[in-house]
């Protein structure tokens, strides 16, 4: 077969590929997409951002500025409960009247918390673009792995109230407290994560796109059983 027959050969797949309405077409299709995102896109992306998670969904309402259902479905915002008749969209300056106090106790004021990136939180089924290259400083949001002993199934994405010795702790924006061990359900702990468990920073977010993740996980747990 001469080379212009194998580029031909080539050409007439990847028409099949894309403008076939078969079964077998949208299977090959998904696949090439796979590959694409698995081996391509995902390699260059952590190559340029210098982190192994270039993007990461948030799956969970940790860094929420808004009063939101936690787990139980109580309605909830650091760690006061709320009514459905008080939910509303809140502004910067109502969520510091709710959870300031927190940070204030940590000599982070009120002016200094507004200079933070991403000041406004982000919210369950965003996507966090993440960069790897940084030195980490008190307001960055960082995704970090839990320590030793944790049962997180995933890295957590919190922001830094303090560095010391180069031991940093989190927390996250929704939250009532920090993490440790005893006071949540995968014994981790926020409060001594050291350089080497940090992932990256997160940047920059975009609103629900993690949501396409979300319900095909949860679709998929309810399949196999494990919802």
């Amino acid at each position: 077969m001469s080379f212009q027959e194998i580029i031909n050969s080539i050409k007439k797949s990847w028409k099949w590929i894309w403008d076939s309405d078969s079964v077998l077409s949208w299977i090959v299709a998904l696949l090439v997409i796979f590959v694409f995102v698995k081996f391509i896109f995902f390699p260059s992306l952590s190559l340029i951002t210098g982190t192994s998670l270039p993007l990461a969904g948030v799956e969970s309402s940790s860094m929420d500025h808004q009063i939101v259902s936690d787990d139980y479905g109580r309605l909830t915002l650091c760690g006061k409960l709320y009514s459905p008749q008080d939910k509303k969209k809140l502004s910067f300056d109502e969520y510091w009247s709710i959870c300031g106090d927190w940070y204030e106790n940590k000599n982070i004021s009120k002016e200094e918390f507004k200079t933070f990136p991403l000041n406004n939180g982000f919210s369950k089924g965003d996507i966090i673009i993440v960069w790897g290259r940084f030195t980490p400083k008190i307001g960055d949001i960082i995704i970090f792995k839990s320590n030793e002993g944790s049962i997180a199934p995933r890295p957590i994405i919190h922001r830094i109230v303090k560095i010391q010795d180069q031991i940093m702790q989190t927390k996250g924006d929704h939250n009532s407290e920090q993490l440790v061990e005893s006071n949540n359900l995968y014994m981790t702990d926020e409060t001594k994560i050291r350089k080497d468990q940090i992932i990256g920073k997160a940047i920059l977010k975009i609103p629900y796109l993690g949501y396409i993740k979300l319900w095909t996980t949860e679709l998929l747990g309810k399949i196999t059983g494990r919802a």
